[in-house]
């Protein structure tokens, strides 16, 4: 009996239940309709072994990992040696203009600068670099700053401002880790143990910089004691500059490599690089239902394509299963042609081609280049 069937039957046990119990043991010789003595005297005990049982169905499915939520599951993840990982600040790059288009350098650190909208987000200068564009960190926490890009006003006054625009997300941020992937990472059967900079250990030091959201490890890939980290951030794509900058001086400061004044063991020597993107085109015949419009359907089919590219790149990090060490990905025609037909409206279509051609792209990963895909241009041909 599972956890979840144990609670639920504990649940079961209502008022009714606990009366009817109850009221097997009266002698029928007394009176037990409703509105009796007996029934009166009984009544109350019934409702409060009821609420009881719905306490007790709800602590079975806490006190278990797969059925464990919220600040329970929060608990359980403690006594593994972990904990839920928290929301992030998004940082993004704007530039400064005066009222001629040039860019000015009185924009101070701490300087706050506000979104358009009738909910705007908050933002505060965390550095200037030498172009004089700036360096900020979104005042609240969590994925909503990384959609916007455009024009901010100031809250600092700034008489010289007359126009600033953020122009890149250069670090997305990321949510609160849900309490599926919370309850996946403490059921993980990955057996390896963080140790001494092995491969496992890597991955630990990175999942403990909240920037990073997924990452490739490939040791001695330049002979002994080189490391080189491929990384992506919390969209799940190419690491900015300024990211690879924070965990390179995180992970192995770029004045002291190889000296252990970072999180990498001594004589470790680590290279922080991110993939390179393989744009990937689609063209496919799609045919829809008759009472449906192609071009109402495309932005449909287009985000299901992109969905799908998105699980491979969640998979781009999990090492290669059939060998036990490398990294392997394809991305499938007969897994994309999967996703079209899932969209409501669509009847049938042909096997995409990719690039151009009928076959599957299995991408590369050597000590020299590692590889992470995007979606091109799609062509339906509706």
């Amino acid at each position: 009996m599972t956890p979840e069937n144990l609670g639920s039957q504990i649940e079961s046990r209502d008022f009714e239940y606990y009366l009817k119990q109850m009221m097997e043991k009266v002698p029928d010789d007394i009176d037990k309709r409703q509105g009796s003595i007996i029934y009166d005297a009984l009544a109350p005990a019934a409702i409060l072994m009821a609420n009881q049982s719905l306490t007790m169905g709800m602590l079975v499915r806490e006190v278990y990992i797969k059925t464990a939520d919220n600040e329970f599951l929060d608990y359980r993840a403690v006594e593994h040696g972990t904990s839920r990982q928290q929301a992030t600040a998004a940082e993004v790059k704007a530039k400064f203009l005066d009222s001629k288009g040039n860019p000015i350098d009185n924009v101070e650190v701490g300087d706050r600068f506000a979104s358009l909208g009738d909910n705007p987000i908050f933002y505060k200068v965390k550095s200037i670099n030498d172009d004089l564009t700036g360096i900020l960190e979104a005042e609240e926490t969590g994925t909503r700053p990384n959609g916007y890009l455009g024009q901010i006003l100031p809250v600092t006054p700034n008489d010289i401002l007359s126009w600033a625009e953020i122009i890149e997300v250069t670090i997305p941020a990321k949510d609160n880790e849900s309490d599926d992937h919370l309850r996946n990472r403490l059921l993980s059967n990955d057996s390896w143990i963080a140790y001494g900079g092995n491969i496992a250990d890597y991955l630990d030091m990175l999942s403990k910089i909240s920037s990073v959201g997924s990452a490739q490890v490939y040791p001695v890939w330049q002979g002994g004691g080189t490391v080189k980290l491929v990384i992506l951030d919390n969209d799940l794509m190419p690491a900015s500059s300024e990211l690879l900058t924070q965990v390179k001086n995180e992970i192995d400061p770029p004045d002291s490599p190889g000296l252990g004044y970072g999180l990498a063991p001594i004589d470790h020597t680590v290279t922080v690089v991110a993939p390179e993107l393989v744009t990937v085109d689609i063209s496919t015949n799609v045919e829809v239902d008759t009472q449906m419009d192609i071009e109402l359907l495309k932005p449909k089919i287009l985000a299901a394509i992109e969905d799908y590219f998105k699980l491979r790149r969640v998979a781009w990090s999990q090492i290669n299963k059939t060998t036990g060490r490398g990294y392997a990905l394809t991305i499938y025609r007969s897994q994309i042609l999967a996703a079209i037909m899932k969209v409501d409206g669509v009847v049938n279509a042909t096997i995409p081609m990719l690039n151009g051609t009928d076959d599957d792209i299995a991408l590369k990963f050597t000590n020299e280049v590692s590889q992470l895909p995007v979606v091109g241009e799609v062509n339906l041909n509706g």
